[in-house]
């Protein structure tokens, strides 16, 4: 948004100022205004105006002094000068703070038109110059965290960069990498543009928590996923670790919530100096490809000898967040209902809407040991749009609450596997 200040003890010329230029045109869509200087200082400390168009005498404090106080401040405010004919030795010390023209009055329309105009050019060729500044910092960045990560830098290199980029983090007692991964094994291939964007809002999240907090900085790696590198003091490691995952078990339902995508955290180990980072980084990217690998590979029997019902268990196997019923299926297959029933019944000895809550049920128990998730949000992932429903279900098949059932899970894991 571009902002623009009036300065004049006249408030007619203020007015008149305001109708001469269609500031729409210009993209100068906020439009401040003061009777002097000393006005003037107190919005321009309140508002940051882009761009302050002032006259040069003034008794409420005068333009050279409001000029004057800007630059002092170190501020890039773009300045013009209204003036008469008599005041030139004025604009000649105006013209010391690098002010962008001046104007004499009466002010001509298409004059200041132009003189505005390449004043918001300006401002569009400094925002693009600052944004791709950040840009190239923030790529660089990830670029030598994540080879810090990876041990691709030598420790006298890594010292180097991180002093050049500011970033004061050696040496710490202690380092421990978290993994963020994303992308569910039963999501269908997200766009380019969503993948960007949801790797993008997760970064930013937790790098604002992280900063926030002092906790550590983020960074993100080939496969998009995001990766947390904590830093810390305590002596005690165990200590850390447990610091360090309560932080991101408070965190991570919240934020999967807020951005409505998944969300796994994998673990590295805690190490004790910056060169053993990437031992972290390296047990957190084997838990994921365990965990990956386990999902994939998880997938209950088709027991249908019948071609129709194989693909009817298959399609609601890959398919079992989405709003299936038989009818549905029917549709899709070219059967008749009825004879879907009776027929999927016959062949798996399960009815259709059993079956389907059984692979949802078990998917939701996965998402409770692998996740952070809250229950309600998992519920509808897996298809469930009553959460009360899911509630109940899933203690009918497994003897606890959600809840409870993440707490016990390592009790009563083993003796469900199998389901």
């Amino acid at each position: 948004m571009t902002s623009l200040l009036i300065v004049d003890d006249d408030r007619y010329i203020r007015e008149g100022l305001k109708k001469l230029v269609d500031w729409n045109s210009l993209e100068i869509d906020d439009l401040l205004e003061a009777e002097g200087g000393n006005e003037a200082m107190e919005k321009i400390g309140k508002y940051s105006p882009s761009i302050v168009l002032t006259d040069i005498r003034m008794p409420k404090g005068s333009g050279l002094e409001l000029i004057e106080y800007i630059r002092s401040r170190g501020l890039e405010t773009l300045i013009i000068v209204l003036s008469g004919y008599n005041e030139y030795e004025y604009i000649r010390q105006a013209m010391k703070f690098q002010i962008e023209d001046y104007l004499l009055k009466p002010v001509d329309a298409a004059e200041l038109t132009d003189i505005l105009a390449s004043c918001t050019e300006r401002l569009r060729d400094r925002w693009i110059q600052t944004q791709m500044q950040r840009e190239s910092f923030l790529l660089l960045k990830n670029n030598i965290l994540l080879r810090w990560a990876q041990n691709r830098i030598q420790q006298d290199q890594l010292r180097e960069k991180l002093r050049f980029l500011n970033l004061s983090l050696l040496p710490y007692g202690q380092y421990q990498i978290c993994l963020i991964s994303w992308r569910s094994v039963h999501e269908d291939q997200l766009p380019p543009a969503e993948e960007q964007f949801r790797s993008f809002a997760i970064w930013n999240s937790m790098e604002e928590a992280a900063a926030d907090t002092g906790k550590g900085v983020c960074f993100i790696n080939e496969d998009r996923q995001i990766i947390v590198l904590f830093m810390g003091n305590e002596q005690d490691p165990e200590v850390f670790r447990a610091q360090n995952l309560a932080w991101m078990n408070e965190l991570s339902p919240r934020y999967a919530a807020l951005l409505k995508t998944t969300w796994i955290n994998h673990w590295g180990e805690v190490v004790d100096l910056p060169s053993r980072v990437h031992e972290s980084y390296g047990k957190a990217l084997a838990e994921w490809n365990d965990s990956r690998a386990e999902a994939v590979n998880h997938t209950l029997a088709i027991v249908s000898r019948n071609p129709t019902i194989r693909l009817v268990e298959r399609y609601m196997q890959e398919n079992y967040g989405d709003e299936l019923s038989l009818q549905l299926l029917a549709d899709r297959f070219d059967v008749n209902n009825v004879y879907l029933g009776r027929l999927f019944k016959e062949e798996t000895g399960e009815y259709f809407n059993d079956y389907l809550n059984r692979v949802r049920l078990d998917h939701a128990r996965r998402l409770l040991l692998d996740t952070t998730l809250k229950a309600s949000i998992i519920a509808n992932q897996v298809g469930f749009l009553d959460s009360n429903y899911f509630f109940r279900k899933f203690k009918q098949k497994y003897g606890l609450s959600p809840t409870d059932y993440r707490v016990q899970a390592p009790l009563v894991d083993s003796d469900h596997d199998g389901n």
